[in-house]
């Protein structure tokens, strides 16, 4: 198997792992990080691997296909890739799936991508409020810990990825995400912790 080899510098990995985030806003420091990521039910270990898979990956669609690299999002827990998004044919689609294997680290690829030729602002815009409104419940939730969730949208489908410490927790986070306006389906890859 291949190993993507990143041309980043250890510290610009770094710095784009603290700002790639978008769980936990930029202004809280990374003193508030590090004492966040303390609180989920992964490691700082695993939440640093799965963060360097993210950026190896993003990097290695960026050397590859400009058309990949800005059009699939990717989200990593516990070394499981879930790539969401839309491109132009399903050579893409086959293509990010295989650049995604290549990377260290991935155990498991899980390909969510659509075939889509008809992307608008509009679309885009639709699925980022979905995704913001589901983050916004869970968060809230003081029976989830949020930051264990990753939450994608597209073409109104939720996609969730992470760890829940319970089936409970699980279900909670399934039936939070059903609950927000436009949600036409949630596809959940959620593990529960004791699995």
């Amino acid at each position: 198997m291949k190993l993507y080899k990143s041309n980043f510098s250890p510290i610009l990995l770094i710095l784009i792992f603290l700002l790639s985030n978008c769980t936990i806003p930029v202004a809280t420091g990374v003193a508030t990080k590090a004492v966040t990521v303390s609180k989920s039910d992964r490691s700082i270990g695993e939440y640093v691997d799965d963060a360097l898979i993210k950026v190896f990956l993003k990097n290695a669609y960026f050397d590859n296909s400009e058309n990949i690299f800005f059009n699939v999002d990717v989200e990593v827990s516990q070394g499981r890739v879930l790539l969401t998004g839309t491109v132009e044919n399903i050579d893409l689609r086959i293509e990010a799936n295989r650049i995604a294997w290549g990377v260290k680290g991935v155990q498991t690829v899980i390909n969510e991508i659509q075939i889509s030729n008809s992307d608008s602002i509009l679309n885009f815009a639709d699925d980022l409020v979905i995704s913001t409104k589901v983050l916004a419940k869970i968060t809230l939730n003081e029976n989830v810990n949020s930051l264990n969730y990753n939450i994608e949208t597209v073409n109104k489908i939720v996609y969730v990825i992470g760890i829940a410490s319970s089936n409970d927790e699980k279900q909670l986070v399934i039936d939070l995400s059903r609950e927000v306006f436009g949600v036409e389906q949630v596809v959940d890859y959620i593990t529960v912790k004791s699995e």
